[in-house]
């Protein structure tokens, strides 16, 4: 993590640096915190539809990264047994809850995909493992 910094909005920014990518995203603890590692568990604000904000790619890496559209996750899709299926992205070794997503065709558990959104919907909250 780099230092804290104020969007426009006043939330508190930070880069989140990993081993597969580097994002923009408002940070949820201490407003002081230092830069270095941290432990953190990521939070995607968004209700996320099939062909507009989530769609599948043809890449398999996992990834994270910032393009003119905002923030992107590409990671692996799992999907709960349920009724409705709700969706979790796999990347790397951690695992995001997405929640249910609108529209979501059949056959595309497994599958590759990347979910994009704006860098203040990207929430990571510090914990201690």
């Amino acid at each position: 993590m780099e230092k804290v910094t104020r969007s426009p909005s006043g939330a508190a920014l930070v880069e989140v640096r990993t081993s597969v990518g580097t994002v923009t995203a408002r940070w949820c603890g201490d407003q002081e915190a230092t830069s270095g590692a941290h432990h953190v568990e990521w939070e995607l604000d968004e209700e996320f539809r099939w062909g507009l904000d989530c769609r599948r790619v043809d890449d398999e890496a996992p990834h994270l990264g910032q393009d003119e559209r905002g923030a992107f996750f590409r990671g692996r899709l799992g999907l709960t047994s349920s009724v409705p299926a709700y969706a979790h992205l796999e990347v790397a070794d951690s695992v995001i809850d997405l929640g249910r997503v609108d529209a979501l065709p059949d056959c595309v558990a497994g599958s590759w995909v990347e979910v994009h959104l704006e860098p203040e919907k990207v929430a990571v909250h510090p914990y201690s493992p």
